[in-house]
Protein backbone atom coordinates (compact mmCIF):
# COMPACT_ATOMS: atom_id res chain seq x y z
CA UNK A 1 0.00 0.00 0.00
CA UNK A 2 1.09 3.66 -0.53
CA UNK A 3 1.06 6.52 1.43
CA UNK A 4 -2.10 8.36 1.46
CA UNK A 5 -2.47 12.02 -0.34
CA UNK A 6 -4.80 13.02 2.63
CA UNK A 7 -1.34 12.74 5.02
CA UNK A 8 1.34 13.43 2.57
CA UNK A 9 0.10 15.24 -0.56
CA UNK A 10 1.72 14.89 -3.43
CA UNK A 11 3.44 18.36 -5.14
CA UNK A 12 6.52 19.56 -6.64
CA UNK A 13 7.32 21.95 -4.32
CA UNK A 14 9.10 21.10 -1.17
CA UNK A 15 7.25 22.36 2.12
CA UNK A 16 7.76 25.39 3.47
CA UNK A 17 6.71 26.40 6.98
CA UNK A 18 4.26 29.01 7.06
CA UNK A 19 5.46 32.47 7.67
CA UNK A 20 5.52 34.11 11.27
CA UNK A 21 5.83 37.77 11.82
CA UNK A 22 7.93 37.34 15.02
CA UNK A 23 11.20 38.86 14.33
CA UNK A 24 12.44 38.42 17.57
CA UNK A 25 12.30 34.91 17.62
CA UNK A 26 15.30 33.36 19.65
CA UNK A 27 15.32 29.49 19.15
CA UNK A 28 15.98 28.60 15.46
CA UNK A 29 17.87 26.39 13.68
CA UNK A 30 20.73 29.07 12.21
CA UNK A 31 21.00 30.87 15.78
CA UNK A 32 21.33 26.71 17.42
CA UNK A 33 24.14 26.75 14.19
CA UNK A 34 25.63 29.88 15.08
CA UNK A 35 25.84 29.43 19.07
CA UNK A 36 27.13 26.05 17.82
CA UNK A 37 30.00 28.13 15.93
CA UNK A 38 30.63 29.94 18.70
CA UNK A 39 30.89 27.77 21.31
CA UNK A 40 33.41 25.31 19.26
CA UNK A 41 35.88 28.08 19.09
CA UNK A 42 38.27 27.35 22.27
CA UNK A 43 37.70 23.35 21.43
CA UNK A 44 39.25 24.85 17.86
CA UNK A 45 42.19 26.48 19.58
CA UNK A 46 43.06 23.65 21.92
CA UNK A 47 42.87 20.73 18.94
CA UNK A 48 45.27 23.16 17.21
CA UNK A 49 47.75 23.92 20.06
CA UNK A 50 47.51 20.02 20.87
CA UNK A 51 48.63 19.57 17.17
CA UNK A 52 45.36 18.03 16.52
CA UNK A 53 45.56 19.58 12.97
CA UNK A 54 42.98 17.09 11.22
CA UNK A 55 40.36 17.69 13.79
CA UNK A 56 41.28 21.33 13.50
CA UNK A 57 40.17 21.46 10.37
CA UNK A 58 37.36 19.55 10.75
CA UNK A 59 35.88 21.63 13.01
CA UNK A 60 36.57 24.49 10.07
CA UNK A 61 35.15 23.02 7.93
CA UNK A 62 32.23 22.51 10.27
CA UNK A 63 32.39 26.67 10.66
CA UNK A 64 32.22 27.28 6.81
CA UNK A 65 29.72 24.83 6.01
CA UNK A 66 27.28 25.98 8.98
CA UNK A 67 27.68 29.52 7.85
CA UNK A 68 26.52 28.87 4.86
CA UNK A 69 23.44 26.70 6.16
CA UNK A 70 22.36 28.84 8.89
CA UNK A 71 21.93 31.76 6.06
CA UNK A 72 20.37 29.63 3.51
CA UNK A 73 17.50 28.19 6.07
CA UNK A 74 16.89 31.30 7.46
CA UNK A 75 16.09 32.96 4.00
CA UNK A 76 14.44 29.55 3.00
CA UNK A 77 12.22 28.81 6.07
CA UNK A 78 11.61 31.94 7.01
CA UNK A 79 13.72 31.76 10.03
CA UNK A 80 15.14 35.39 10.47
CA UNK A 81 15.63 37.03 13.36
CA UNK A 82 17.15 40.22 14.81
CA UNK A 83 19.07 37.65 17.01
CA UNK A 84 20.50 35.70 14.01
CA UNK A 85 21.86 39.12 11.86
CA UNK A 86 23.77 39.69 15.19
CA UNK A 87 24.64 36.07 16.09
CA UNK A 88 26.44 35.14 12.97
CA UNK A 89 28.34 37.78 12.39
CA UNK A 90 29.69 37.53 15.78
CA UNK A 91 30.22 34.13 15.37
CA UNK A 92 32.45 34.65 12.47
CA UNK A 93 34.54 37.52 13.99
CA UNK A 94 35.30 35.63 16.86
CA UNK A 95 36.24 32.37 14.98
CA UNK A 96 38.69 35.00 12.87
CA UNK A 97 39.84 36.93 15.60
CA UNK A 98 40.78 33.71 17.53
CA UNK A 99 42.13 32.17 14.14
CA UNK A 100 44.07 35.05 13.29
CA UNK A 101 45.40 35.06 16.75
CA UNK A 102 46.93 31.79 16.83
CA UNK A 103 48.35 32.13 13.77
CA UNK A 104 49.86 35.15 15.15
CA UNK A 105 51.28 33.47 17.85
CA UNK A 106 52.28 30.20 16.39
CA UNK A 107 52.52 30.16 12.27
CA UNK A 108 54.07 33.66 12.18
CA UNK A 109 51.07 35.78 10.34
CA UNK A 110 52.11 39.53 10.38
CA UNK A 111 51.34 41.20 13.56
CA UNK A 112 50.21 44.38 11.23
CA UNK A 113 48.11 42.34 8.74
CA UNK A 114 45.95 40.87 11.54
CA UNK A 115 45.56 44.28 13.58
CA UNK A 116 44.65 45.99 10.91
CA UNK A 117 41.75 43.55 9.98
CA UNK A 118 40.33 43.88 13.85
CA UNK A 119 40.42 47.48 13.84
CA UNK A 120 38.41 46.80 10.44
CA UNK A 121 35.80 44.43 12.26
CA UNK A 122 35.63 46.38 15.49
CA UNK A 123 34.83 49.54 13.97
CA UNK A 124 32.38 48.37 11.67
CA UNK A 125 30.92 45.97 14.83
CA UNK A 126 30.67 49.39 17.12
CA UNK A 127 28.88 51.16 13.72
CA UNK A 128 26.40 48.43 13.35
CA UNK A 129 25.77 48.80 16.88
CA UNK A 130 25.35 52.63 16.77
CA UNK A 131 22.76 52.46 13.53
CA UNK A 132 21.04 49.15 15.20
CA UNK A 133 19.98 51.59 17.99
CA UNK A 134 19.30 55.06 16.33
CA UNK A 135 17.78 53.10 12.99
CA UNK A 136 16.52 50.32 14.52
CA UNK A 137 17.59 47.77 11.78
CA UNK A 138 20.19 45.66 11.54
CA UNK A 139 22.67 46.71 8.48
CA UNK A 140 22.80 44.37 5.76
CA UNK A 141 26.21 42.84 4.54
CA UNK A 142 27.56 43.65 1.08
CA UNK A 143 28.47 41.39 -1.59
CA UNK A 144 32.24 42.71 -1.27
CA UNK A 145 32.41 42.65 2.30
CA UNK A 146 31.04 38.59 1.72
CA UNK A 147 34.23 38.17 -0.83
CA UNK A 148 36.47 39.57 1.65
CA UNK A 149 35.91 38.06 4.87
CA UNK A 150 36.15 34.83 2.48
CA UNK A 151 39.54 36.25 1.26
CA UNK A 152 40.53 36.52 4.48
CA UNK A 153 39.34 33.23 5.87
CA UNK A 154 41.45 31.25 3.34
CA UNK A 155 44.49 33.69 4.53
CA UNK A 156 43.70 32.32 7.81
CA UNK A 157 43.29 28.68 6.92
CA UNK A 158 46.85 28.87 4.75
CA UNK A 159 48.10 30.76 7.89
CA UNK A 160 46.60 28.02 10.42
CA UNK A 161 48.05 25.04 8.66
CA UNK A 162 51.09 26.19 7.81
CA UNK A 163 51.37 26.17 3.88
CA UNK A 164 53.81 28.37 3.13
CA UNK A 165 55.41 29.98 1.15
CA UNK A 166 51.64 30.65 -0.44
CA UNK A 167 50.39 32.66 2.53
CA UNK A 168 52.80 34.93 2.81
CA UNK A 169 51.86 35.68 -1.39
CA UNK A 170 48.74 36.59 -0.15
CA UNK A 171 48.28 38.13 3.04
CA UNK A 172 48.98 41.45 2.12
CA UNK A 173 46.88 42.00 -0.63
CA UNK A 174 43.74 40.00 0.99
CA UNK A 175 43.99 42.38 3.92
CA UNK A 176 44.20 45.24 2.37
CA UNK A 177 41.26 44.71 0.15
CA UNK A 178 39.04 43.46 3.45
CA UNK A 179 39.84 47.07 4.82
CA UNK A 180 38.66 48.56 1.70
CA UNK A 181 35.63 46.57 1.62
CA UNK A 182 35.07 47.67 5.47
CA UNK A 183 35.13 51.27 4.07
CA UNK A 184 32.30 50.64 1.15
CA UNK A 185 30.67 49.54 3.70
CA UNK A 186 30.02 52.39 5.63
CA UNK A 187 30.38 54.75 2.41
CA UNK A 188 27.10 52.55 1.65
CA UNK A 189 25.68 52.86 5.69
CA UNK A 190 26.12 57.03 5.05
CA UNK A 191 24.65 57.09 1.32
CA UNK A 192 21.70 55.35 2.23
Amino acid sequence: MGRSNLCFPRTSRPYIPPVTTDDSRWLTIPNALSVSRIALVPAWWWLMKSGHTYWGAALIVYAILSDVADGWIARRWNQNSKWGRVLDPIGDKLAAFVVGLFCVMHRDLPLLAFLLTIARDVALLVGGLIIMRTRHVAPPSVDMGRYAALLWGLVLLLYAFNWQPYAGYVVWPVAIFYVAAGFAYVRRLTVH
